[in-house]
């Protein structure tokens, strides 16, 4: 029995001894603490988390090479790490796909209706293509600028530097000044759609007038003041995450009011009209409807949702194995035609040819009851992207600058750099006053600038540098027949983005500011 087994231990003193040796060893040790989780610990958990963050980090600053090195050198110390990271072949997937969706998307269901449904998705498709084509040609001449140079792979890590390869030192300012104004031009898109926002947020009781000046302003030139990468560093991906719950909320917002089958819309009359006065009907739809200006405006803004590709050398120049990137692109454009297409076929057909030039007030203005709160998410969302955006590409614009002031204005926050943010400012509010419209802007820009970047620049270097690696003896594959018809139609399809659609944006602001006139 247990008693007798007990007693046996007891009148034997090794066996008690042992006995007590035993109990000791199974005394519990008090447990380790539990270490408190930050920030750091939780983005560390899953490399690809930690991937994920380095693009957010970096997406926004990547079409300046230093700064988007000094983003990720950031982003390390940040982490207390001494080194800088090479990026990997999901890093720069993520780190394009970032790049590419951005604020602008909102714009892509207008440019559904004002050409049918199935004609623009022919288009998206079409531009896909070609910013697909003149990416590998923007990768392709990185090697072949290394080639004539004899430099080793990952060299090349900017647009210039490509440009000066190819067409020496005017070619490279002239590629820099193009780029620099093409972020401009984002600047004023995402000035113009700050300023509906917010005007949507307060309602019409407040002039956007007011909103433009006492409310914005204020908060573009507290913006345009910040110098500190680091500390934008550790805010970008709030913006990243905000710009796909933007996305999310648009997209169950219109398939709610496709489901409903109804859609709210203002009487022809443009009169203020209220809630119960709403007509409800049927979305209209339509399949085709072909003007060439309207295809040209649609060209350059998809365009502009491709524009990625002007960061891929500075991207190919930070990665470890830079000929990883061809194929890390075309995964890339997979996740973003993909992502531009489901964002712009469910703003289309929850309201159709009745959607707003931004489909985020169209969802404000007709949507009643828990649509609204849809509306909401993504009005906060794409607000969020954009404060926290505009400083990034704020902050490459001034350095381009400074990379060529002299004096006082080199310096950051000295008083004449200073009065120069604040004029930048107010020269980007005041241009704000001639758009309207969101598209209209990011339609005129990309037709302007963003054809260059995307389109004729990639192909004219590309040609030029393969003609003088063949000059100092390099053999060549031959470029097959098919490939450079490709790339006739790709120049053909940026001259229609170019001139029709910066025609297109010319006729919109002269028939806004004409009523205005009379």
């Amino acid at each position: 029995s247990p008693l007798t087994l007990l007693g046996a231990t007891a009148s034997r003193p090794g066996l008690a001894s042992m006995a007590n040796a035993d109990a000791t060893s199974f005394e519990v040790e008090p447990a380790a603490p539990v270490p408190r989780r930050t920030r750091a610990s939780i983005i560390n958990s899953s490399t690809r988390m930690r991937s994920l963050y380095r693009a957010s980090v970096t997406a926004a600053v990547a079409m300046q090479d230093d700064a988007f090195a000094k983003a990720l050198k950031a982003e390390a110390e940040d982490f207390g790490e001494d080194t800088v990271a090479k990026i990997t072949s999901f890093e720069a997937i993520a780190n394009f796909v970032i790049g590419c969706i951005g604020a602008g998307i909102v714009v892509f269901p207008k440019v559904m209706a004002l050409n049918g449904w199935g004609l623009a998705l022919v288009l998206i498709g079409v531009s896909a293509f070609v910013c697909f084509e003149t990416g590998r040609l923007i990768i392709a001449s990185c090697e072949l600028a290394e080639m004539c140079s004899g430099a080793r792979k990952g060299t090349i890590t900017n647009y210039e530097e490509i440009a000066s390869a190819a067409y020496g030192t005017a070619g490279k300012t002239v590629l820099a000044i193009v780029k620099n104004s093409y972020a401009i031009g984002a600047l004023f898109v995402y000035t113009v759609l700050l300023v509906e926002n917010f005007h949507s947020f307060i309602g019409p009781s407040v002039h956007q007038e007011v909103v433009r000046w006492l409310m914005i302003f204020p908060i573009i030139l507290l913006l345009s003041m910040i110098v500190n990468l680091k500390q934008l560093a550790k805010v970008a991906p709030v913006g990243t995450a905000a710009v796909f719950a933007q996305c999310a909320a648009i997209c169950i917002g219109c398939l709610v009011i496709t489901v409903n089958g109804k859609v709210l819309y203002e009487a022809t009359t443009k009169q203020v009209i209220t809630s119960p006065q709403l007509e409800a009907l049927k979305p209209k739809l339509s399949f085709m409807i072909f003007d060439l200006f309207q295809i040209g405006s649609a060209l350059s803004v998809f365009v502009f949702g491709f524009d990625g590709i002007v960061n891929l050398p500075s991207i190919r120049g930070q990665m470890s194995d830079p000929s990883q990137l061809p194929t890390a692109l075309r995964t890339g454009f997979f996740i973003v035609a993909g992502f531009c297409i489901v964002v712009m076929m469910c703003g289309y057909w929850g309201f159709g040819n009745w959607v707003k030039d931004n489909v985020i007030t169209s969802m404000a203005k007709f949507a009643q009851g828990f649509i609204c709160l849809f509306s909401v998410v993504a009005s906060v969302g794409v607000t969020i992207n954009l404060l926290i955006s505009y400083p990034l590409i704020f902050f490459t614009v001034v350095s381009f600058f400074e990379s060529v002031a002299k004096g006082s204005l080199a310096v950051p926050l000295s008083k004449a750099n200073i009065a120069c943010r604040a004029a930048m400012a107010v020269f980007l509010i005041v241009v704000g006053l001639l758009f309207e419209s969101p598209k209209d802007v990011i339609s005129l820009v990309s037709a302007i600038f963003g054809s260059c970047l995307s389109i004729f620049f990639p192909l004219a270097l590309f040609y030029k540098l393969r003609a003088q690696a063949k000059s100092i003896g390099h053999n060549l594959d031959v470029l097959p027949t098919w490939r450079m018809v490709a790339h006739g139609g790709v120049a053909l399809c940026g001259a229609i983005a170019m001139l029709f659609g910066f025609i297109n944006e010319l006729q919109n602001m002269m028939a806004e500011k004409k009523p205005d006139s009379g």
